[in-house]
This record gives C-alpha cells, sequence and structure tokens, in this order.
C-alpha cells in the first residue's frame, strides 16, 4: 500500500456567491517524495463560467504553479512542504483541504482522481460512470476509516428509502445535475426534499451535488427545495471533504445512540 495526498484547486471568480470550478490538483506521495500538479487543458468551460476571465492570465498561473512544483522535484533538498506550499492561495485561487488515502496502485488512483475532479476535460467517454464513481468515493471513505452502509431507511409509510451513504447519523445523497435538464429535476428534489423531511428524526440528510455551473433559475430553484429539509447541502468537493472530516469515533457513537 502507499500513501498518496491531494488537494484541488479551484477558480472562485467571486468572493460573495462561491461558486467556483475546479482547474487542477496537486498530488505528493510522501514515500518518495514527489510532487505531481496537473491541470486543465481545455478552456471552453472555464470561459463559460466566468466570461470575464483572462484565460491567458490563468494559464500562466497554472504553469506557474506546475513550474514551482517541478522546481522541488529537482532540487529534493527536503520534503515538501504540502500544508506551506497551499496555504499562500487564499483569493480567485484556493487549494482545498488536503485528504490522504492509501491506496495499490498509484498512477490508477492519480487517474481517476483526475477524472472525477476534472472531468469536464476528459471526452464523456472517457470519464468515469456512475458506478466507478461511486467505487472512488467508496475508496475514499474506507481509506480513512469511515464505515458506511448502502442499507434502506423506513419513510413515514414504511416505504424504502435508498440513499447512496448511510454514514452514522447522516443519510447522503448525490444528487447529479450534470448532463440532466434542471427543469425536470424540479419534481426530483422535491421528493428527495420530502424523504428527507420523513427521516428527519432520525437521520440527517446531506445533499452533495456535482454540478460545476453558473446560477440559473432552475438551479436556484433545486437548491432552495433541497435547503427545505436538509441539514446541509454541499458541491462535490465540499461535500466528499466534509465526509472524510468525520471521526470514526462519532460516528460509532451515534450509531450506538
Amino acid at each position: 500500500m502507499s500513501t498518496v495526498c491531494f488537494s484541488v484547486l479551484s477558480y472562485y471568480p467571486s468572493f460573495i456567491t462561491n461558486e467556483n470550478i475546479n482547474i487542477g490538483i496537486l498530488f505528493y506521495v510522501p514515500d518518495n517524495n514527489q510532487a505531481i500538479f496537473h491541470s486543465i487543458t481545455k478552456w471552453d468551460r472555464a470561459k463559460a463560467f466566468d466570461d470575464e476571465l483572462d484565460i491567458d492570465f490563468m494559464k500562466d498561473y497554472l504553469k506557474g504553479i506546475a513550474d514551482e512544483v517541478e522546481d522541488h522535484l529537482f532540487s529534493c533538498q527536503s520534503d515538501f512542504d504540502f500544508e506551506g506550499f497551499i496555504k499562500f492561495y487564499v483569493n480567485e485561487y484556493k487549494f482545498s483541504s488536503i485528504q490522504t488515502v492509501q491506496i495499490d496502485h498509484i498512477e490508477n488512483f492519480i487517474d481517476n482522481t483526475q477524472k472525477m475532479y476534472l472531468k469536464f476535460d476528459y471526452e464523456k467517454v472517457e470519464r468515469l460512470n456512475k458506478n466507478q464513481e461511486r467505487q472512488y468515493i467508496n475508496k475514499l471513505l474506507k481509506s480513512s476509516d469511515i464505515p458506511y452502509s448502502r442499507k434502506r431507511i423506513k419513510g413515514g409509510f414504511n416505504e424504502n428509502i435508498q440513499y447512496d451513504y448511510i454514514i452514522g447519523e447522516y443519510a447522503v445523497k448525490l444528487f447529479t445535475f450534470e448532463g440532466k435538464n434542471l427543469s425536470y429535476l424540479i419534481s426530483s428534489a422535491k421528493m428527495w426534499a420530502y424523504n428527507a423531511a420523513e427521516i428527519k428524526g432520525k437521520y440527517k440528510t446531506i445533499f452533495i451535488y456535482d454540478k460545476e455551473m453558473k446560477e440559473s433559475e432552475y438551479y436556484d430553484a433545486i437548491i432552495k427545495i433541497l435547503e427545505q429539509n436538509a441539514y446541509k447541502i454541499m458541491a462535490f468537493q465540499e461535500g466528499i471533504d466534509y465526509l472524510l472530516s468525520l471521526k470514526r469515533d462519532q460516528l460509532i457513537n451515534s450509531i450506538a445512540i
């Protein structure tokens, strides 16, 4: 087993709305003191996300990060200071919290991580399918020693409700916006908001959605509907970071209670 640490770099065009788009990932392999930075190479989505974005500046900015990481590889006078490196990125360009996983195949994990967080840099046929995405999340949870199940929950009328993950007192639903007609998702959002209300006394519902997008009329409506009875509603990166931050002892105690 090998240890791999990674952090996702996102671009935040506004300090107010907190909208963001993933543009790179920094990996670190402590066993051989190797740091690797991968960034997007397709720019249409970034342009669509922020029509005022200076693409040439972003390209130079990302190249600067890659060059700095590469300089470390050649000097190698000390271990790569991951925390120290990312802490200076605090404005429009921010790194996420560092995640650490234990994996068997480093190259395969790095490739899948890029396809999860930088998925729109890949053609549709190259991206992970829904089953592979779930397997990836499972691997992160297991590596962080987060106990989970996919058991069905009984609703208010004794019906079965299938969440994606039951983690302690939390019921987690992955909500897919990408590739869907948002106007059609409103009825689905209402159903899940109702489900969240039904189980409120037993579980706290967390909705995690996969879409990087500018706000729109339908998007706003879906988020507001889901927020009604949710404990939390978060974009994918933020949501996964939150789940991985949960402590095993707390989760076990919540199950016992």
